[in-house]
């Protein structure tokens, strides 16, 4: 089993997608590693910054979009096992990852960690 395809896609308002891929493989004998990749591309926006000068130097740093990205995965999975783990897998994103990405603060809050996040590392070369 060789999958790589969008299984779930939400809109989670402001022209922002989270959309699920499989991204299933093989890992050894008859046991595979099951993963889900969770992506949502953010367009940067100058709200959540103190102001024109600090948006400027975000989109230097940032670009016009930022991707959201988490991974799921369980590794070692039986073949007979693969849809249940991957059942799991949403489950859990629909629990934990879902709520998270549809508060309407999200995209504002990711933008303004990125940034820090990239301040920091700048900071430390």
């Amino acid at each position: 089993m060789n999958s790589e395809q969008i299984v779930r896609e939400y809109d989670l308002g402001g022209g922002i997608t989270a959309r699920l891929r499989d991204e299933t493989r093989h890992y050894f004998g008859g046991y595979y590693h099951v993963r889900i990749e969770v992506s949502a591309d953010i367009p940067l926006s100058a709200s959540p910054f103190a102001g024109p000068e600090e948006y400027q130097a975000a989109r230097r740093l940032l670009g016009e979009r930022i991707r959201f990205r988490r991974v799921l995965e369980k590794m070692a999975v039986p073949e007979t096992d693969i849809a249940t783990a991957r059942q799991s897998l949403l489950e859990a994103f629909d629990a934990n990852v879902l709520p998270y990405l549809s508060r309407p603060d999200f995209p504002e809050r990711f933008m303004r960690s990125e940034y820090a996040k990239c301040l920091k590392s700048s900071a430390r070369r």
